[in-house]
């Protein structure tokens, strides 16, 4: 533990409110823990204070004061707060085992092409694929370089007409109205020729009345939306003769060569796989071709790369069949 040291400097709220510099007193701590904290901190500079606070449940402020650059400031019981903060690190670095970058492949280029169709055409259009397929950050890709694209994903809290409504004016960026218009009304008048254009991801989550406010408010702006969703989707345009045919363009997004997405995953997960690349591939094929797709592969070849980690001796194809079984399937490896 160090010593506790006095120094003078600007920086306190307190101290500017007054005018003049006030003495802190740096706090004995886990030197070597803070060290590791702070080089985390630098390779995630996205997490700002405010947020590592809210996930442990303490005040960003007592983040600010164990990470200032003249060391910790933090007063109170520092062996706590970074007990939380190490299982805060450690869990991001979970979340980060399971994560593949997103890059660009054959299902991201066919929900490229159908977006630009739906949007040139300025139509309401359907994309369905099965979950795990990609269609989540196809749409991530397709935002990314159209940077005008409104797009949002619908969930259970959301999926209702008032809801919908709600987040599709929010998703937009816009303010509540001070004249007393309807986030709807509001969000007609802001979009109304503006081609700006709707990327609905789970759309088959959606109610139907919520689904008919997204085909009126197509008509009302000409705004071009793309629908994306799953064969669910399909079934309750169809209960709806009008909704049906104000459907102007569907796509249905198919896996024709899955190899270079799959040495992609293989990369990200074991990129020591030597000789058994070729099987591992066979494999992965396999899975691909299974429920969940791409979204199964993920999470299977996660759950291997630990299962070789608590046994070295493992072979990556039997890390694989390993992972498989405890998962739910419903085929063999």
């Amino acid at each position: 533990m160090s010593k506790n040291i006095e120094y003078g400097f600007i920086g306190e709220v307190d101290d500017l409110i007054k005018g003049k510099p006030g003495k802190r007193k740096l706090y004995g701590c886990d030197e070597a823990f803070r060290a590791q904290f702070l080089q985390w901190r630098a390779e995630n500079a996205h997490l700002s204070d405010e947020v590592i606070g809210s996930q442990i449940g303490r005040s960003n402020t007592l983040v600010y004061h164990y990470s200032h650059p003249k060391g910790n400031l933090y007063a109170g019981d520092t062996a706590l707060l970074e007990k939380k903060l190490a299982e805060y690190m450690r869990d991001c670095r979970l979340e980060l085992d399971t994560n593949v970058v997103t890059v660009a492949g054959e299902i991201s280029r066919q929900i490229e092409e159908a977006v630009e169709e739906i949007r040139t055409a300025k139509r309401i259009g359907v994309i369905i694929g099965p979950p795990g397929v990609g269609k989540s950050r196809g749409i991530n890709l397709y935002s990314e370089s159209h940077e005008l694209a409104i797009a949002f994903r619908v969930s259970s809290w959301n999926k209702s007409q008032s809801d919908f409504a709600e987040c599709l004016h929010k998703a937009a960026g816009l303010d509540q109205d001070r004249r007393g218009l309807s986030n709807m009304k509001l969000l007609v008048e802001k979009m109304t020729g503006s081609n700006r254009q709707f990327l609905i991801d789970d759309a088959h989550k959606l109610t139907r009345a919520a689904l008919q406010l997204a085909y009126d408010f197509r008509d009302a702006t000409g705004s071009p939306i793309a629908l994306f969703g799953d064969e669910r989707l399909i079934a309750k345009l169809k209960d709806d003769a009008q909704r049906l045919r104000r459907t102007g363009i569907v796509r249905r997004l198919k896996i024709s060569d899955p190899d270079a997405l799959i040495r992609h995953h293989l990369t990200a997960f074991c990129a020591d796989v030597g000789l058994e690349l070729a099987e591992l591939v066979k494999l992965c094929r396999t899975i691909v071709a299974g429920a969940g797709h791409f979204g199964s592969l993920q999470m299977e070849l996660s759950l291997a790369a630990r299962i070789k980690r608590g046994a070295p001796d493992f072979t990556w194809c039997e890390a694989v069949r390993g992972a498989h079984q405890r998962l739910i399937r419903d085929y063999t490896l």
